[in-house]
């Protein structure tokens, strides 16, 4: 635990029973109140983590991959930043937990009034259905974590200090470990009892309605893509790791010991494996949001229903839908809570290897995003592009050599592994000296290990290679004296030349950017 949670701690000497209750009450005060900070702090997240200084700060986001931009994690700590899309229309403070059609028709006739559109008798009088058909929807009375362990719903004490007995006798750092174990479990709960009720009032409302021809255009997947199966690995989890140290403590009455967590831990890339799905989408989850909620007043209804509704614990809908990832970049925080306050040698040991694995999964979401985000780049350049082809000969060779040679610019680069993908480096319209100084106008593309030159189809707008392909590890690249152009010479075996091309650029600016451009990827 932090210094400032830590401060709470008991400063009074230990006599034998002379203290106990009221040592005990104070104890209990102090993690009550940590213990609701924390149920405070998950019904907001706002933030993704405060404080977090791992490898693993920030799950990369997807970038526009048209423009070429990646916002990869880089190993920086990062400073607090919202990234809970707020797509509600009613303030969090306004839920009353009242179903009543009259306030929905309300919050919806305030949209209509800003201007999203006129609404005929028609289209009102299938919103009116569309709410009477939530309203209809049967909720469970209870929307918490039942299984078999715990068929009552699974609860926890108020403190760790209710279960361990010698909490009393305890050294400073000691209690401040037990109380950062607590919170791993404690707060291990929280989020599953939040997925469960995105699964089975969220997003099993929205199945009702899909089922009354209500909403077809918005599945469950767009808006929260995996989440069940997130939620399948989390309760996994939770019985397997989590609560047989639970149980323990409650049985024994003895300390919380970390060693419990180091198995569940070391298996974090198998065990939530699906994160990386859902990290993925996550973009367009809320891109698809926000344009329901732009268009579509239905959705509005929807959402507003499940906002206001009582059981959703004043949840919005974009807080939903970055609890996942929210939660996943918390355990190395949580773990080194733990590690700070731990002494035993062994112990320290596990904790730190438990870091190591659950960073390393960080950075493996971290690196097949930007593996798919540079894989959507390459493919969308492909798409502009139509290959070199020699035609004209005769009709048989014509035929045989587009048989044989197949543009594909999305194939491996040679000598490296499949994880390296093409990138497209500089793009911009040069000129090709041919003989006598005639020029003519091309768009030269420059990849990672290949140059292509192209014209612009204007009928298609595409771009025709217009030049075989230049392989960057067997072309030298020399500047000419004019300080504008520059000479591009391809080496074929035994040393021969196999083509030598002049580009000439707008400006010397641009001349020194090509050059030192080809010499860096080669």
């Amino acid at each position: 635990m932090d210094s400032t949670k830590s401060s709470l701690a008991l400063k009074m000497p230990y006599v034998n029973g002379e203290f106990e209750s009221v040592m005990k009450e104070m104890v209990q005060r102090r993690d009550s109140l940590n213990g609701e900070k924390q149920k405070d702090a998950e019904t907001r997240e706002t933030d993704v983590v405060d404080g977090l200084t791992t490898a693993a700060d920030t799950i990369h986001h997807r970038g526009s991959a048209e423009k070429n931009k990646y916002s990869t994690v880089g190993y920086q700590r990062r400073t607090k930043q919202k990234v809970v899309t707020d797509f509600a229309t009613l303030s969090k403070g306004s839920s009353s937990g009242v179903k009543s059609r009259t306030p929905l028709k309300q919050v919806f006739s305030s949209v209509v009034s800003q201007g999203v559109s006129e609404k005929t008798s028609e289209e009102r009088g299938q919103l009116d259905l569309l709410i009477r058909d939530l309203e209809a929807f049967v909720v469970p009375a209870s929307l918490k974590w039942i299984w078999k362990e715990e068929s009552q719903g699974t609860v926890l004490e108020n403190s760790w200090t209710d279960l361990v007995k010698s909490y009393s006798t305890m050294p400073k750092k000691q209690r401040h470990q037990q109380a950062a174990l607590w919170e791993f479990v404690q707060t291990e709960l929280i989020y599953i009892n939040k997925l469960k009720i995105i699964k089975d009032l969220v997003i099993a409302a929205l199945v009702h309605l899909n089922q009354h021809d209500f909403l077809m255009e918005v599945t469950p997947e767009p808006l929260f893509s995996n989440l069940p199966s997130i939620l399948q690995a989390h309760q996994l989890f939770w019985q397997e790791v989590v609560y047989p140290m639970l149980q323990e403590v409650r049985i024994t009455g003895k300390p919380f010991d970390p060693m419990r967590l180091e198995a569940g831990c070391l298996q974090f890339h198998e065990r939530f494996f699906v994160y990386h799905h859902y990290c993925w989408e996550e973009e367009n989850n809320l891109e698809f949001t926000r344009r329901q909620m732009e268009s579509n007043p239905h959705f509005v209804a929807f959402v507003q229903w499940v906002e206001k509704h009582p059981q959703c614990e004043r949840m919005r809908l974009g807080d939903m839908q970055a609890k996942p990832h929210q939660r996943i970049t918390k355990y190395p925080l949580l773990l080194k809570a733990v590690l700070k306050e731990t002494q035993e040698t062994l112990a320290q040991q596990a904790l730190r290897a438990m870091l190591t694995t659950v960073n390393s999964f960080l950075e493996s979401i971290n690196g097949s995003m930007q593996l798919k985000d540079e894989q959507l780049a390459l493919s969308i350049s492909a798409q502009r592009l139509e290959g070199y082809a020699v035609e004209g000969i005769n009709d048989e060779v014509d035929k045989f050599v587009r048989d044989i040679c197949q543009f594909d610019l999305t194939c491996p680069i040679r000598g490296v592994g499949r994880n390296v993908v093409r990138k497209l480096l500089l793009e911009e319209n040069l000129k090709l000296r041919g003989r006598k100084d005639s020029k003519v106008e091309v768009v030269a593309l420059l990849f990672s290990d290949v140059l292509l030159l192209t014209k612009v189809q204007k009928k298609a707008e595409r771009l025709k290679v217009v030049r075989p392909p230049l392989a960057l590890d067997r072309t030298n690249c020399v500047p000419l004296k004019d300080g504008y152009s520059f000479v591009l010479v391809e080496v074929g075996e035994l040393q021969c030349m196999m083509n030598v091309l002049i580009l000439v650029t707008s400006t010397t600016e641009s001349r020194s950017t090509w050059v030192n451009t080809i010499h860096r990827a080669k």
